[in-house]
């Protein structure tokens, strides 16, 4: 059997439009403080990627000082060892030098 729908009167139909509205009303609030929520949430963590990108570009400038002063470091050393090396091979040839003098002077002396 077919199930008849009873008619509604002109009041009830009124009295449902108002209450629809009123639920929608209630939702739209419920759905504001929802996104007021959402914002409030998104922006603390907009602060804190902020705050964590600020502390990994000092401490990537940091690294990047560090490196380039070991790199400064290691070219004076390397600099350092090199004029002494220098130092040392004409110190030695030097000796060499005034050496053969000296060995030239006695063998000539004792060839005489």
């Amino acid at each position: 059997m077919p199930t008849q729908e009873v008619p509604i009167t002109m009041e009830e139909k009124v009295e449902n439009h108002e209450e629809r509205i009123k639920a929608l009303e209630d939702y739209q609030q419920i759905q504001e403080k929802l996104n007021q929520e959402i914002k409030s949430q998104l922006l603390a963590t907009e602060n804190t990627v902020l705050k964590e990108s600020g502390k990994q570009q000092e401490m990537t400038q940091k690294l990047l000082d560090h490196v380039l002063e070991e790199d400064k470091e290691d070219r004076k050393t390397s600099r350092d060892r090199k004029t002494y090396t220098q130092q040392q091979f004409w110190k030695v040839a030097g000796l060499i030098c005034g050496s053969g003098s000296v060995l030239y002077l006695l063998l000539e002396k004792f060839i005489n």
